[in-house]
């Protein structure tokens, strides 16, 4: 599965998002209202367990995490 994939996943198991919600790549997760700081904190949690990488609180800004496509950014430079 793709980053982009399980992030979606975790979405709708967190009831952040429906199955059926429409997010473009590069929406805004922060300015549309689908997640929160708290949120973030839940997705940084499980990208460090399922990728068994380390994310620094430097790496915490948004435009690290505010999108699908930032979000599969960051992962995939941490992970190469």
């Amino acid at each position: 599965m793709s980053v982009i994939e399980i992030v979606k996943n975790f979405l709708v198991q967190k009831d952040y998002i429906n199955a059926n919600d429409e997010i473009g790549i590069e929406d805004s997760l922060l300015e549309r209202g689908i997640i929160d700081s708290v949120g973030i904190m839940n997705l940084v949690e499980m990208l460090e367990q399922e990728y068994k990488i380390k994310i620094d609180d430097d790496d915490l800004m948004p435009e690290n995490f505010d999108s699908l496509a930032a979000i599969d950014s960051y992962v995939k430079s941490k992970t190469n």
